[in-house]
């Protein structure tokens, strides 16, 4: 609860009995209260919410303490900033006191001997007041935190509920893909839900990453990387979407290679919101430019397009979160306005800057990220070992109590010429495992009778060779930092977010190790 006036103590720190005595007299006739410490060492351990105020003497400015003082002063927490109210004689420095002991303090008060009552009271009743609003800003950081954390919960359901539905709806386009089946309707049906089914993917990913990047938990994963292989790869991953609107995407490599010391999934996805923010405000059949080139000591990358284009107003806050510039009535392709903040934080944490340029409405828009060029002389990096090598047939158990997730998934499996094994339940799961005894476990993590991290768990507890050799990788809606380390802790080798790529998946069962990074 927040702090009252009433409710705060004044501490008197003084060695002097009779100034102590006087001081904590007058403050007691204005209805306060006090607490009377003879030394700073007394009051040291003291200096948390419950003190409003200190009136502080020069002659307790004296010993070891002092340090003390000044050092949980300055670990305070960022909302506090506990007031001092000083008291010295005419002839001292007053200026200099501040300056020598408590020079980070911003809230301090000086007073002067004789020391008049009424002043004493005065600046005590200002530095309570201050005191108080800095309560009620602890508290409204409280009730953030609180509600982020709220958020946070929400969005993490959110994304597993979405997730569980879109697994299987991505594995059935997968095996759809591999039919021999060429009438024009079919196809079409599948690149459509294809292409939504993505886009729900992303959508999910993005309100997540702002989550993670508001909390400081996304950590990358740098390594020298061409900017120009980046820039390929995002014009790549977003052509689906590009040439559902017939945009003309005309793409300039530098000549030269670009390197930068970045998170190469990031990267990429950093390039993919702008060229998906672009595709969105351009018309069909409009023109989208991407250039990647060196300048100065500078990668830079641009996005540009002849849209709708953006107005002044908004060049600077279109980076903000939940931002959106509704220039034109009819937004046939939606979004959440996240991804434009992903953008401005993934960049600058890689040591950049973004910004947006346009000369407004009908003008089209222009986006430039500039990254720092790595100079250092590249690493030579080893092939990992069995990066090339025959997919072994594997016997594959998977446990889900998704019936179309679990159906698809083993349909994928099968056409991949593995043996796969089912299982709906925590203990079925556990008790195939034991039976079977499979190479690689697919295991869902919310299951009936007990969790996948259960299962992980009984099975590396096995103490068998193959209970030590199985594969286990966890298959989940969950996708927080806290839901991998407790995955691993548990014994998985992997923890993969549904609907996982069919691609990775394929790589996981015959080189888990090298599709890992992939997955994550």
């Amino acid at each position: 609860m927040t702090g009252s006036v009433t409710a705060m103590k004044v501490a008197v720190v003084t060695p002097n009995e009779t100034d102590s005595t006087l001081a904590a007299g007058i403050l007691a006739d204005q209805g306060m209260k006090t607490m009377v410490c003879g030394s700073l060492e007394y009051l040291g351990s003291l200096a948390g919410t419950e003190i409003g105020c200190v009136v502080l003497v020069e002659e307790a400015l004296a010993g070891s303490a002092v340090d003390g003082f000044r050092e949980s002063l300055e670990s305070q927490p960022p909302w506090s900033d506990l007031p001092l109210v000083l008291v010295a004689a005419r002839e001292s420095s007053l200026s200099a006191m501040v300056e020598g002991v408590f020079p980070r303090s911003g809230n301090v008060a000086l007073l002067q001997r004789p020391l008049h009552p009424v002043s004493l009271v005065s600046a005590v009743n200002v530095a309570l007041r201050s005191r108080e609003r800095q309560f009620e800003v602890r508290d409204l950081l409280a009730l953030r935190d609180r509600d982020v954390q709220r958020r946070d919960e929400f969005l993490a359901m959110l994304a597993h509920e979405l997730r569980n539905p879109l697994a299987p709806i991505r594995n059935a386009v997968y095996l759809m893909a591999a039919l021999d089946y060429v009438d024009p309707l079919f196809l079409k049906c599948r690149a459509m839900i294809e292409k939504q089914s993505r886009h729900i993917t992303r959508l999910v990913d993005d309100l997540l990453d702002v989550s993670r990047l508001e909390l400081g938990k996304v950590e990358l994963r740098l390594q020298r990387v061409d900017l120009n292989d980046t820039v390929d790869a995002a014009v790549e991953a977003c052509a689906p979407t590009t040439l559902a609107h017939r945009h003309v995407v005309n793409v300039r490599r530098s000549k030269q290679a670009l390197p930068v010391r970045a998170d190469p999934v990031r990267l990429e996805q950093v390039i993919g919101n702008l060229l998906v923010n672009a595709s969105k405000f351009t018309p069909d059949g409009g023109t989208i430019e991407v250039e990647a080139f060196a300048q100065g000591r500078s990668a830079v990358v641009c996005v540009a397009d002849n849209g709708v284009g953006i107005k002044p107003e908004m060049l600077e806050s279109i980076f903000e979160l939940f931002t959106q510039d509704a220039v034109t009535p009819a937004r046939t392709d939606g979004g959440l306005g996240i991804g434009l903040t992903l953008v401005k934080r993934l960049v600058e944490m890689h040591g950049g800057t973004v910004r947006a340029m346009s000369e407004g409405f009908g003008a089209g828009a222009r986006f430039e990220a500039r990254l720092p060029l790595d100079r250092e002389a590249p690493r030579r990096e080893s092939m990992p070992e069995g990066a090339v090598r025959a997919a072994p047939s594997r016997r594959v158990l998977i446990v889900e109590d998704g019936a179309d997730t679990r159906e698809s998934l083993g349909m994928l499996i099968a056409a991949w010429n593995h043996e796969v094994i089912y299982a709906e339940s925590g203990p079925e799961g556990l008790h195939r495992a034991r039976e079977d005894h499979p190479d690689v476990a697919v295991i869902d993590i919310g299951l009936p009778g007990f969790d996948g991290y259960r299962v992980a768990r009984e099975i590396r507890c096995e103490g068998s060779p193959w209970s030590r050799n199985v594969r286990l990788i966890a298959l989940t809606g969950y996708g927080q930092a806290a839901d991998r380390a407790r995955a691993i802790d548990a014994g998985f080798d992997v923890h993969v977010l549904k609907p996982v790529d069919p691609a990775v998946l394929q790589a996981l069962l015959i080189a888990p190790e090298r599709a890992a990074a992939a997955a994550r």
